[in-house]
């Protein structure tokens, strides 16, 4: 931010630039910036977007430069600049507005990246402003960039993310896509699309938890700015919105997600190691059998303590056990008043629990109270916000994040799940009408888990939280989805893992239930009818897996699907999501497949496996590896899982997998396998088809092909029996299939040609 700073600072003594300018980069997108302030994006040449009017609400009154109340006194020579994204060219506007104080002067800028399919818009504050607010929490109350949506039916198609979990994220056609465009404090990133699947995807790059986009009506405009009730923008804020270009949705998303992290040096690391994300856990959160219930006459103590002996008896291996908001004590509005375990639920204390079972602990946690014991307002040592009229709280103390999560750590806590997160900005005060409160929020939450070497789990998060994530290298996790009840459709967790994933977070389906009917339940008799799909849904999703059942009606021949012997989730290497066409045909009415189509894969030692899951496709449609999203790493066989041996094709660009039409029990689920040369002949590794995921990087390490054979290296647990199924092309109806249990090592090598195994 510095850089950019200096950049304002020097450049406006320039000349004045009286015709229009036209900064490129080298990937295909310009933006021409004329000499009225107006500006327009081209993508390969083509026009892509228009602007509209640049504004801001200065004390009380618009200034728009619509009608000419906000002067654009100067705009400068683009200039070279430098940051951690790369080589840019920028060009800066300067604007003035007779406010009733006196005249204020803001700068905003274009920040093209040379090498990087970027351009950055800035607004520039270098002095206070007052009286800032719309009161009207849904708009913004400054603008630029603005964007007029237009164009001919059927040319465009959007994907705009929204709602508490993503749960209202449309699609539709960017000419007529009015009512579909999420805007306001729930509106997240959007993505614009064309037929050729060109993709631009606009979201802010800065301030996350002060910005907002606004659709305006009439006019057709989406202004980027800051959030409509803030009340006061301060001297030298900054804030910024890009627009990225890529080629195909999923993949233009996924690479506006790492220019984001790359931004704010962010790395997949806390993802990539985080215990949860990685390994199998028992959860008691809402829809969950003990959310809220315990075992008759038990209270949760013994039950938990029942339940983990239980999964003990049947061999299920959990690796850490989740609690949820039925544990500590309750304030006003339900909010949490002291985050500590109550006597009626824990007799003997958390620690107790944590030495009983032996496994680390994930804790939820709701908004605070506006009467918590930890606020210096109650007598407590930390500063909060506490305001009585929304009977809220909000902690604004680094040293009160790294008291509650290092006492914590004395009870086992790893995962601290921050749910509510809504409630914290739509029903306060202080996160809308401060533009800097909510970040100082979530910075010091997340200092305090790095410093506690935990992670964090967000929970009904606004899209503003997951952008946000990508400062707090503490968050390894966020909900997809909303409360998952037996039976409700939660498992439509496609399209929201798309925005997670890129950001590097694992997308989390939340609990679910791994038999039919549990007797007892707090559902009126809940039923799970879709029990595979839930359990292959969170397989696939990348993502923490966690049943919730009763004792005695967790059904471990599924639940072993999704891991290994220790409890080591086999997953694939990004979580599953819409394939690009899916996306194409919400938004356009045809071009894609009618119903979700999802497809993953797995990455091991330059070889590609490929997954796709159908789920309620009402009519076939044809899916070659290029529009599964594979590349031409894809191109090989491919085989169902319901029947691999009999359903074994082809599968390349001209021979498309075809799946009929299906539901939610009898969904498709097809797996894409390379052709491996030995011996003159092709062989194909099925791999370990007891698994949703055949080949899973956690399970196979290594690959290694030679003339005359092909090595495995496999992981696991000691003295577990792992089977692979090998077919050759020339002979699919004589499949081989090797057992081997692995050493003491944990590790060992598998050789294809003659079906042995050696310690690694």
């Amino acid at each position: 931010m510095q850089v950019y700073l200096i950049l304002f600072l020097v450049t406006i003594v320039y000349n004045d630039v009286v015709d229009s300018t036209t900064l490129a980069n080298r990937n295909g997108m310009s933006i021409t910036l004329r000499p009225d302030g107006e500006y327009s994006i081209s993508i390969n040449g083509k026009p892509w977007l228009n602007s509209g009017p640049t504004f801001f609400n200065i004390e009380g009154s618009k200034f728009s430069s619509a009608d000419n109340s906000l002067k654009l006194t100067n705009i400068t020579n683009p200039s070279i600049g430098r940051d951690v994204l790369g080589k840019f060219t920028i060009q800066t506007m300067i604007w003035q507005a007779s406010a009733k104080s006196g005249t204020k002067t803001i700068i905003t800028g274009v920040r093209v990246y040379m090498d990087l399919s970027a351009i950055v818009f800035t607004q520039y504050f270098p002095e206070e402003l007052q009286g800032t607010s719309i009161n009207w929490s849904n708009g913004v109350c400054t603008g630029f960039p603005s964007f007029k949506v237009e164009g001919k039916k059927g040319e465009k198609g959007f994907l705009s993310f929204g709602g508490m979990f993503l749960e209202t994220t449309d699609m539709g056609g960017w000419n007529d896509g009015l009512e579909g465009i999420q805007d306001g404090l729930y509106g997240g990133p959007l993505a614009i699309f064309d037929n050729s699947l060109n993709t631009t995807v606009i979201s802010s790059f800065s301030e996350f938890m002060a910005a907002s986009h606004h659709l305006q009506l009439p006019g057709n405009y989406v202004n980027y700015g800051i959030m409509g009730n803030a009340s006061m923008i301060p001297k030298d804020f900054n804030y910024e919105t890009i627009v990225y270009y890529g080629q195909g949705i999923n993949q233009a998303i996924y690479e506006w997600g790492d220019v984001l992290t790359r931004n704010y040096g962010k790395s997949r690391a806390a993802m990539e190691s985080d215990l949860m994300v990685n390994n199998l856990g028992y959860y008691t959160d809402n829809g969950a059998y003990y959310y809220y219930n315990t075992e008759p006459n038990k209270n949760y103590e013994d039950t938990m303590l029942e339940a983990k002996a239980y999964s003990d008896s049947v061999g299920i291996p959990y690796r850490y056990w989740m609690i949820d908001s039925w544990w500590y004590f309750k304030g006003l509005r339900g909010g949490c008043k002291n985050w500590t375990a109550m006597p009626d639920i824990f007799p003997h204390g958390l620690k107790y629990l944590y030495d009983k079972i032996d496994l680390p602990i994930q804790a939820h946690n709701r908004w605070w109270a506006a009467d918590t014991d930890y606020a210096k307002q109650n007598g407590g040592q930390f500063d909060f916000i506490v305001e009585k009229d929304t009977q809220s709280a909000l902690p604004i103390d680094n040293e009160f994040w790294n008291f509650l999560l290092k006492t914590s750590r004395e009870w086992g806590l790893v995962v601290y799940e921050q749910d509510w997160l809504n409630q914290q900005v739509d029903h306060m005060h202080a996160t809308q009408n401060d533009v800097t409160i909510g970040r100082t929020w979530l910075l010091q939450m997340g200092k305090g888990a790095s410093m506690n070497d935990m992670t964090i789990q967000y929970c009904m998060p606004m899209p503003r939280h997951i952008l946000q994530s990508v400062e707090v290298s503490a968050v390894s996790q966020i909900r997809a989805s909303n409360d998952y009840h037996p039976g409700n459709d939660n498992w439509k967790i496609g399209l929201s893992s798309i925005l997670i994933h890129s950001v590097s977070a694992a997308p989390y389906k939340d609990t679910h239930w791994t038999s039919i009917s549990q007797p007892g339940d707090p559902y009126f008799n809940g039923s799970e009818p879709f029990v595979e799909l839930q359990s292959v849904v969170s397989s696939l999703s990348a993502g923490p897996v966690g049943p919730g059942d009763k004792v005695g009606y967790m059904n471990k021949s599924l639940i072993m699907r999704t891991c290994n012997e220790d409890g080591v989730l086999l997953k694939p290497s990004k979580p599953a999501t819409p394939i690009d066409l899916q996306i194409y045909r919400a938004a356009m009415g045809s071009g894609g497949p009618k119903g979700e189509v999802w497809s993953t894969y797995s990455d091991i030692a330059g070889y590609r496996f490929g997954t796709l899951l159908w789920i309620n496709v009402h009519e076939p449609y044809p899916v070659t590896p290029q529009q599964a999203g594979f590349g031409k790493l894809g191109a090989g066989y491919a085989f169902s899982d319901e029947d691999p041996m009999k359903t074994l094709v082809k599968f390349d660009d001209q021979n498309p997998l075809n799946q009929h039409k299906c539901g939610k029990g009898d969904f498709g689920l097809w797996h894409s396998v390379p052709e491996i040369k030995v011996n003159n002949r092709s062989l194909l590794i099925l791999g370990e088809l007891a698994k949703w995921v055949k080949m899973s990087p956690q399970r196979v390490l290594d690959i290694v092909s030679y003339s005359s054979d092909v090595i495995l290296t496999l992981q696991g647990a000691v003295n577990e029996v792992i089977e692979f199924t090998t077919v050759y092309t020339d002979d699919l109806n004589t499949p081989h299939h090797i057992t081997c249990t692995l050493p003491e090592s944990g590790i060992m090598q598998m050789h294809l040609s003659n079906g042995q195994c050696h310690p690694y």
